[in-house]
């Protein structure tokens, strides 16, 4: 969906000069860059004249390639240090369900990057995620909103979040379907959820492959390209490591950013994704 964003991503540069945890948006390699041939899924929005003019190598985003200056001086990515017992813990302030309601109250300075990255790791835990479902309901909030179908973008985007409470792809297509019916307040509340939350995923990883983002499913990756990049990513591909870790790469700048996805692997079948 291009130029859908052009405002909120403003607005995110904006807010995210008080958030010195988030890097950079990609910058396109220097011509000398050491290049690696990955194999691609097809992107849905790619057109054909955009598929001939894609290069087939990319540069694969890692924790010793500085970016910008300002990122060399960045702190490094915090390690996730709370224990599976705390999420189901009810005296703890990771308590699954007490974070759901933080998340629910839409209050950025009552819920910390640590809660939202320790819900995400409760559902897969508990096996209660669907990555395939959510990614469907994901990109038919997408292509409502795409249609100016507001009303309905509201509905699926509601109940994306009903599924995934710190859902990228729900607060974001629910703040653009709100700023479409003109309801600013509502708009700003997910808008300013949805940047909390990719700023603490920002936190805990960098999207390379040693450090992947900690994602629900698939397509928060897509949302966290429009949301913060302002790009669609061109080139999309599933892998599966060695190590059995399954990651979803996206490609934007020619420099391709992970999430670590093996929670969706149970839900696949051969030939979904590419194995190394």
């Amino acid at each position: 969906m291009k130029n859908k964003y052009p405002l909120l991503y403003f607005i995110f540069l904006a807010v995210n000069l008080n958030y010195s945890q988030v890097p950079l948006p990609p910058i396109p390699p220097k011509q000398n860059a050491k290049t690696k041939v990955l194999i691609y899924g097809d992107s849905s929005k790619k057109s054909k004249k955009e598929d001939e003019e894609s290069a087939t190598k990319i540069i694969e985003v890692s924790n010793n390639v500085s970016i910008s200056e300002e990122n060399t001086s960045q702190k490094s990515i915090q390690p996730y240090n709370v224990s599976i017992t705390e999420l189901t813990n009810q005296n703890s302030v990771y308590y699954y369900k007490n974070v759901q309601t933080l998340l629910q109250k839409l209050d950025t300075t009552a819920v910390t990057a640590a809660q939202i990255i320790s819900l995400t790791k409760y559902k897969i835990h508990s096996n209660t995620i669907n990555p395939t479902r959510l990614d469907s309901m994901a990109r038919k909030a997408y292509k409502l909103n795409e249609d100016k179908k507001y009303d309905e973008a509201i509905i699926t985007s509601k109940e994306i979040l009903n599924l995934s409470p710190n859902n990228i792809s729900g607060h974001k297509e629910l703040a653009y379907a709100y700023k479409g019916l003109g309801n600013h307040e509502l708009s700003n509340l997910y808008f300013e959820m949805m940047v909390k939350i990719i700023t603490s995923i920002f936190q805990y990883g960098d999207g390379s492959r040693k450090s992947p983002y900690i994602l629900n499913n698939f397509f928060e990756g897509i949302s966290i390209y429009e949301a913060k990049f302002e790009c669609y990513p061109k080139k999309v591909t599933v892998l599966l490591t060695p190590e059995k870790v399954l990651l979803g790469g996206y490609d934007c700048y020619h420099i391709m950013r992970f999430s670590n996805l093996t929670h969706w692997l149970p839900l696949l079948k051969e030939g979904d994704y590419e194995i190394e």
